[in-house]
């Protein structure tokens, strides 16, 4: 069995599945092969302390946003969680020594936004994991490196954030891109094909345009699990494009 690969997809604003952008015509032409399943990491679900998994068998769709066209709530994706893959999950951090609460939840727009486009049909079953919010970037690198042993089995990790997330700064359609982003941007896929995961760690402090780009850092957290899942993999960019002015959505492959 070949090794399953590992996404970063910068997933947007939620209307994102009704907009004819750029990011949304890729993600629907995007196919994640290679994989029989899916590990997904949102920025959008945080537990306290501990890991959780998400064991709900068939799970609904959580509308985790507010102000939109009212289409966006009619949005129906039917995901699957089977038992063998939760099982395969949760057997894998344990192994590494990161036990596992399972809990019942929807799913929130990061992980169906990105997956109702690329799969619509739902054909990859998926077990989402949250990120402890007290994770640093360091050990939310480790988590990633604990879920390596996956994609030997043939289950991809698909992490669903953001390159730049700074909601004060969005601007209407064909706004200019703000230095400060276009900068965070170039640095961090620079220093992420060097390798350099000192550099990655400590972004905040020696990134350009870092804090301006990431007020709070939810939407950049998933990329650490996935650059821990990538291993010496190094990332292939499939998409860049600018959403809102000062959204860039970037996606890239490992493996």
């Amino acid at each position: 069995m070949s090794i399953a690969p590992v996404w970063f997809i910068s997933h947007g604003a939620p209307d994102l599945v009704l907009r004819d952008q750029p990011a949304t015509r890729f993600l629907k032409q995007l196919r994640l092969e290679g994989a029989r399943g899916l590990v997904v990491i949102s920025a959008h679900w945080f537990s306290r302390s501990e890991l959780q998994i998400n064991v709900e068998p068939s799970p609904a769709l959580m509308y985790d946003f507010y102000g939109f066209p009212e289409p966006l709530y009619q949005i129906r994706w039917p995901a699957t969680s089977p038992q063998w893959l939760q099982e395969a999950v949760s057997d894998q951090l344990l192994l590494a020594g990161l036990p596992s609460t399972p809990v019942r939840r929807e799913l929130d727009h990061g992980v169906w936004s990105p997956l109702s486009l690329m799969d619509p049909d739902s054909e990859l079953p998926l077990v989402q994991i949250a990120i402890p919010a007290s994770f640093t970037p360091a050990q939310l690198w480790q988590l990633g490196e604990a879920l390596q042993g996956l994609r030997e089995q043939g289950i991809g990790i698909l992490a669903s954030g953001a390159i730049t997330h700074n909601l004060r700064a969005l601007g209407p359609d064909g706004s200019p891109v703000p230095q400060w982003a276009s900068q965070f941007a170039r640095w961090l896929e620079q220093t992420m094909a060097e390798g350099d995961r000192g550099a990655l760690e400590d972004y905040r402090a020696r990134a350009p345009g870092a804090v301006e780009s990431h007020p709070h850092d939810d939407h950049l957290r998933p990329l650490f699990v996935a650059l821990g899942a990538a291993g010496a993999d190094r990332p292939r960019k499939l998409h860049d494009s600018w959403d809102y002015g000062s959204l860039y959505m970037g996606a890239y492959q490992f493996g």
